[in-house]
C-alpha cells in the first residue's frame, strides 16, 4: 500500500491583515515554504470567500499566482473544510493517481464586525431553524453548556479550565493571535456573550494561511512523518453529543495517540469532543493536566481561521513530530487531529506518526 507522508509545512501568524487579500496571504505563506517539489495537484481549503470577499474561482486564482496550471480545486465544508481537504488529498495519493498534493488553507475574517461575522458563520446552521429565527452559533453553544451543566452537575467554574490551559499554551506559540496568559478571575468576569457562554469561552476569528505538502513514499523527506489513516463521518446536530466525532474516531480507538489537536471553537466543544473519544463524561476538562491537547493554544488562543483551521492543525502536528514546533512541545511519536464544524455535525480524524 502507498504511504502518504507529510513532506513540509508552513504557516503565518493568525492576525488581522487589513492590507492583504486572500491571494496575498497565500503568497506570504508560500514565501516561507522550503520545498522545491512541484506538486501534481493543489487543493485549497476555504469556507467563506463568497461572503467575506465576494470571490469565487479562488483556487484557480491562487494557482495562477503560484504559476501552477495542473489539477486545482477548492474544498468547502464550513469550518471543517481543512479536514475535508486533507482527506481528499490523502485518498488521491493513496489511489496512485498523483504523487504529491499541496494543501493550502486560507481565510480572511478579520475585516468585519462581530455582527456581520455572526451572519456569515450562521450559514452553518440549518436554514429552517437557524439564523432566520434569531439563533447564532454562540446561542447553540450556550444551550449546550446549560444542558451539560444541568446533566453533569457542574457549574461555570468547570469550563474555565479550558481557556486557562489554551492561553497558557498559546502564550508560547509565536503563530498565536491571542498570545497571552489569562487568570481565572478574568475569565469568570469576562463579557457574557449568551448566558452562560462568556467571551473567553469563544475563539477569535481572524485571518490566516497555512500550507502542507503531502507526498507518496518515493520522495525522501528529512524527517519521515506518515499519515496513518483518515476517517470521516456526518451526523445530525445534538446538544450533548457529537456522533460524527465518535464514528470517525472509532477506527482510531486502538491508536493511542500521544497528543492531539482538536476543534475547540467553544469551551463546550472541547469537552464534548474529548468525551466522544473516550474521556469520562462530565469530567473531561478536569483531566487537562494529564493529556497533551492543543499545545498550539487551539482555536481559543492560536486563533480561528475558518476553513483553514484543519490545515493549521496538520502543519502544527507535523512540526510537533518533526521537533520544530516553536511553542510548547508535545512528547511522543503519534498524533491525532480532529477537524469539525462548530456544531460537530461533520468530523474528520487524521492520524500521524513519526517513522
Amino acid at each position: 500500500m502507498t504511504d502518504v507522508l507529510v513532506y513540509d509545512s508552513s504557516m503565518i501568524k493568525i492576525d488581522r491583515y487589513y492590507e492583504k487579500n486572500l491571494v496575498d496571504l497565500v503568497a506570504e505563506v508560500m514565501s516561507k515554504f522550503n520545498s522545491q517539489i512541484k506538486p501534481d495537484a493543489i487543493i485549497l481549503a476555504n469556507a467563506y470567500s463568497e461572503t467575506t470577499v465576494n470571490q469565487v474561482l479562488l483556487a484557480s486564482k491562487v494557482s495562477s499566482m503560484l504559476g501552477f496550471s495542473g489539477f486545482t480545486t477548492r474544498i468547502e465544508n464550513g469550518d471543517a473544510s481543512g479536514g475535508a481537504a486533507i482527506e481528499t488529498a490523502y485518498y488521491m495519493i493513496k489511489s496512485g493517481l498523483v504523487k504529491s498534493v499541496l494543501l493550502i488553507g486560507v481565510e480572511k475574517m478579520g475585516d468585519f464586525p462581530t455582527s456581520y461575522l455572526n451572519e456569515i458563520t450562521a450559514e452553518n446552521l440549518d436554514e429552517k431553524f437557524g439564523y432566520r429565527e434569531g439563533l447564532t452559533l454562540q446561542s447553540f453553544a450556550a444551550l449546550q453548556m446549560k444542558q451539560y451543566m444541568k446533566t453533569y452537575g457542574v457549574d461555570y467554574d468547570y469550563f474555565t479550565q479550558w481557556p486557562l490551559a489554551m492561553h497558557k499554551y498559546g502564550s508560547e506559540n509565536p503563530f498565536a493571535y491571542l498570545k497571552f496568559q489569562v487568570d481565572k478571575k478574568t475569565i469568570e468576569e469576562s463579557q457574557i456573550i449568551s448566558e452562560p457562554l462568556r467571551l473567553f469561552d469563544t475563539s477569535p476569528r481572524a485571518d490566516g494561511a497555512a500550507a502542507v505538502l503531502l507526498t507518496n513514499e518515493e520522495f525522501k523527506p528529512e524527517i519521515k512523518v506518515k499519515i496513518t489513516g483518515v476517517s470521516s463521518a456526518v451526523s445530525e446536530f445534538t446538544t450533548l453529543s457529537m456522533p460524527a466525532v465518535r464514528q470517525a474516531y472509532s477506527q482510531f480507538s486502538e491508536y493511542k495517540a500521544d497528543f492531539m489537536e482538536i476543534h475547540d471553537s467553544y469551551s463546550i466543544n472541547a469537552a464534548l469532543i474529548l468525551e466522544e473519544i473516550g474521556f469520562e463524561k462530565g469530567k473531561s476538562l478536569n483531566m487537562l493536566d494529564s493529556i497533551q491537547v492543543n499545545y498550539s493554544g487551539g482555536l481559543k488562543s492560536r486563533g480561528y481561521p475558518g476553513g483553514a483551521t484543519g490545515i493549521y492543525q496538520l502543519a502544527e502536528s507535523f512540526m510537533q513530530l518533526a521537533g520544530s514546533f516553536p511553542g510548547k512541545r508535545a512528547q511522543g511519536e503519534k498524533g491525532v487531529i480532529i477537524s469539525t464544524d462548530d456544531l460537530g455535525t461533520s468530523a474528520y480524524v487524521i492520524g500521524l506518526k513519526r517513522c
